[in-house]
C-alpha cells in the first residue's frame, strides 16, 4: 500500500482510538507515527542496495519495482527473491512486545504496527500475494534461497 494511504488511514485510526480510549496525545501520536514509519525498513533496504540516501529516489525505486513485480504472473513471482522488511515480521514484533514489558510505551508502537499491517494484509489479499511475505521475515529468508534477485533481472531487461 502506498504511504499516503498508510498516513491517512493511520491518522483516522489514531483519532478514533484517541476518542474511544483514555489516551494521551503523546500515546495517540506514537500510534499514528508508527502506523506509517514502520516502512522505514523499505528506505533502509534502498540505501543498502543502491548506496543512495535520496528519499525521492527510494520512493521511485520501490514504485518501479512494485510495478515490475505486479506485471509478473504468480509462477514467475515465485522465481524471485522478496526483500526482508525487518519491521514487518512477527520476529520483530515479538521482540518489541517483550521489550514493552520493560518500556510500556512501546505497546503504542505495536498498535501502530497493527494498523499498518492490517492495511498491508488487505493490499496483499487484493493483489493475491502470499501473506507470509509480510508475516515472517525468517520464512522469507528461508524461501529466498536459490531464487533470483529481481533487481539483477530488471537490469538485464526482463
Amino acid at each position: 500500500m502506498l504511504p499516503k494511504y498508510h498516513i491517512l488511514i493511520g491518522l483516522l485510526a489514531s483519532l478514533m482510538i484517541y476518542s474511544l480510549y483514555e489516551l494521551t496525545v503523546i500515546q495517540a501520536s506514537i500510534i499514528f507515527l508508527s502506523s506509517f514509519l514502520i516502512d522505514v525498513d523499505h528506505y533502509l533496504i534502498y540505501t543498502w542496495v543502491k548506496r543512495d540516501i535520496s528519499l525521492k529516489n527510494a520512493r521511485n525505486y520501490f514504485h518501479k519495482r512494485r510495478d515490475k513485480w505486479m506485471n509478473l504472473n504468480t509462477p514467475e513471482q515465485k522465481k524471485y527473491k522478496r526483500y526482508i522488511y525487518a519491521f514487518h515480521g512477527i520476529e520483530f514484533w515479538l521482540l518489541l512486545f517483550w521489550a514493552s514489558t520493560y518500556l510500556p510505551i512501546l505497546l503504542f508502537i505495536i498498535y501502530g504496527f497493527i494498523i499498518h499491517m492490517i492495511l498491508d494484509y488487505i493490499d496483499f489479499i487484493y493483489y493475491k500475494q502470499p501473506i507470509y511475505a509480510k508475516f515472517s521475515q525468517l520464512y522469507v529468508y528461508i524461501t529466498n534461497k536459490k531464487k533470483i534477485d529481481l533487481d539483477k533481472e530488471i537490469i538485464r531487461g526482463i
